[in-house]
């Protein structure tokens, strides 16, 4: 999603027209889900992907048409049995993709383009959940345009709060200021945030891991010339911090944590400082034996750890996948992170029996659980 922001603020700024992809509803398995989207230039360039190249060659003819009319469009893929085979794409995907295509056009359309773009910044810069809308259909355009972007949360529609009833991504019928609609509605969470304690070499791998997934990422460190180093300028932000702040140190709520400063005293400080705290994950770097300790000195200074503050902790930190390199290790870490955000255990797909999303009906509203 930032990549898109991104591309927006540059056809906004170089006045270049552009027309933007979402799939807004899956019927079988497919590459990507609901919510997942892709940006056409007028050049011809893609930003973002929909598929593994099973749609993006016919989606393309679509997009120059809807840039050169400025009108929106719904277009179904299916490639379920035979339909695969008509395309004569063989990807075996069997499922059936609806997009929504609809025009960026900062020179026609000045005033819609400046709202799209102000959506998606809100959507990469979001402190807080929330929840969207995208009207697809209106009986009454004039009043209730097709794409617009509305925040459902503040009860534009009859339902209310979708994201009260467990709604996180699907199509739903419904009214808004008593217009009829039809809508894409989406639960918007906040970039996920990770604060990295230390500003060694073995550091540098997953800052740059991070930023590829588009997460937020800090680093924290007490030596300024650590944080100064050209590695990190990818970072969202270098915070220099002097060795007492390690006993008491607090981080926004949510954020996931990884602490690998090498340097015992610091990591038990933070361990300690952290543990108690909202953060949705902390994994230190480290030994069983090392994290053992530590959390044998804590209690004995602290008392008993609840098992609420412990479920956080992960130590030694990622997945085993026999991690040996800074890049490899980088990489477990950046697994587990990925797991602990979506809820998953981080076993092979092929154990997993049934769907690899799972989906549910609420309320006549899809939802779906990714």
């Amino acid at each position: 999603m930032l990549e898109i922001a991104k591309a927006l603020q540059q056809c906004w700024t170089n006045k270049e027209r552009a027309a933007l992809a979402t799939i807004v509803d899956v019927d079988g398995a497919a590459y990507r889900r609901e919510g997942a989207r892709c940006l056409v230039l007028e050049n011809g360039s893609v930003i973002g992907t929909l598929s593994g190249g099973c749609v993006e060659g016919d989606l393309l003819e679509h997009a120059r048409q809807v840039i050169d009319t400025g009108i929106p469009r719904e277009i179904r893929y299916d490639f379920r049995s035979e339909g695969d085979l008509f395309w004569g794409l063989g990807v075996g995907c069997n499922g059936a993709l609806t997009i929504w295509l609809q025009p960026f056009d900062p020179v026609h359309r000045p005033e819609q383009a400046q709202r799209q773009l102000q959506a998606f910044e809100q959507r990469v810069s979001a402190l807080n959940e929330y929840t969207s809308g995208l009207v697809l259909e209106s009986k009454d355009p004039a009043r209730v345009p097709a794409g617009s972007y509305l925040i459902l949360n503040r009860g534009e529609t009859e339902f209310g709060d979708p994201a009260s009833a467990g709604v996180t991504c699907g199509l739903a019928n419904n009214t808004v200021h008593g217009v009829s609609v039809k809508l894409f509605v989406e639960t918007v969470k906040p970039r996920p945030r990770l604060m990295i304690f230390g500003a060694g070499a073995d550091a540098v791998p997953l800052v740059e891991g991070a930023k590829r997934l588009h997460w937020h990422v800090t680093v924290a460190d007490h030596r300024q010339d650590y944080l100064d180093r050209d590695h990190f300028a990818a970072a969202d932000e270098r915070v220099l911090m002097s060795r007492h702040q390690y006993s008491h140190m607090s981080v926004m709520n949510e954020a996931y944590v990884v602490v690998m400063t090498h340097n015992y005293e610091l990591d038990r400080m933070l361990v300690q400082s952290l543990l108690p705290g909202s953060i949705s994950y902390l994994g230190v770097l480290g030994s069983h034996n090392r994290i053992q300790r530590m959390l044998d000195e804590i209690q004995a200074d602290c008392g008993e750890l609840n098992e609420e503050s412990l479920e956080k902790l992960h130590s030694p930190v990622g997945l085993d996948i026999g991690a040996d390199s800074p890049e490899e290790i980088a990489l477990s870490i950046l697994s587990e992170l990925v797991c602990r955000k979506n809820a998953r255990s981080g076993q092979s797909l092929r154990l997993r029996k049934g769907l690899l999303h799972e989906r549910q009906y609420s309320g006549g509203l899809l939802v779906v659980n990714l």
